[in-house]
């Protein structure tokens, strides 16, 4: 016993190299979680990990994948304990299935986004992706945003940007100092400055041109 726990006090900080995923089943309903910073695989050429204190840091290009989510990036560190993840450079988060229909491709469902950035946190308890810098979101659709800052709930499916907010729909261009949408419904609440731009076919001699509408629109 006593030569066990010493080989585990020994190891208890590994380095991993080549090319490797370190994955983690699902826990079950209730069970507290046991999955790897909110993620069931992350891949990697090397990693460094404390098996007693869940603190892990990836100092080159990794992938990390749950269902429905996938994140690419440059960097990262993080602990598996407290389900977080701090991702650097080019981060790519892509969203193919939400979670609130587990992935179920039949339902009426958010649509397929990719969110861009040049940092990332990520609660992986809670559902949070806190984008800085450069934050660039699209979905399918034709729906384009941009912003200082972001942050994107999971959960409730709902993006917070913040920052020289710019949001296109088709030829619809919206521009704010903050504003909330919510990928499911397509909801958006612009604060601070909104400006919408929608172009219009030339006037005929007896038509009248509505002057554009603010706050609340529902894409």
């Amino acid at each position: 016993m006593n030569l066990a726990r010493a080989f585990f006090a020994s190891t208890a900080g590994l380095a991993f190299a080549g090319s490797l995923a370190v994955a983690s089943n699902a826990a079950s309903p209730g069970a507290g979680g046991s999955n790897i910073a909110g993620f069931d695989r992350i891949r990697t050429s090397k990693i460094n990990f404390n098996l007693n204190s869940g603190d892990f840091t990836i100092p080159g290009p990794f992938s990390a994948t749950r269902a429905g989510t996938d994140i690419t990036a440059d960097s990262a560190q993080g602990n598996s304990k407290t389900k977080v993840l701090h991702a650097r450079g080019h981060v790519v988060v892509h969203q193919s299935q939400p979670l609130a229909n587990r992935g179920s491709a039949t339902d009426l469902t958010q649509r397929p986004s990719t969110l861009t950035a040049d940092q990332l946190d990520v609660d992986g308890e809670t559902k949070r992706y806190t984008a800085t810098g450069h934050m660039h979101f699209t979905q399918e659709g034709g729906r384009d945003a941009t912003s200082d800052s972001a942050v994107l709930d999971d959960t409730t499916h709902k993006l917070h940007m913040e920052g020289n907010v710019r949001v296109k729909n088709g030829e619809q261009t919206i521009e704010s100092d903050s504003l909330d949408y919510d990928t499911l419904s397509g909801q958006l609440d612009g604060n601070g400055n909104v400006t919408i731009t929608s172009p219009v076919a030339s006037p005929g001699p007896n038509d009248r041109i509505a002057g554009p509408k603010k706050k609340k629109i529902k894409l």
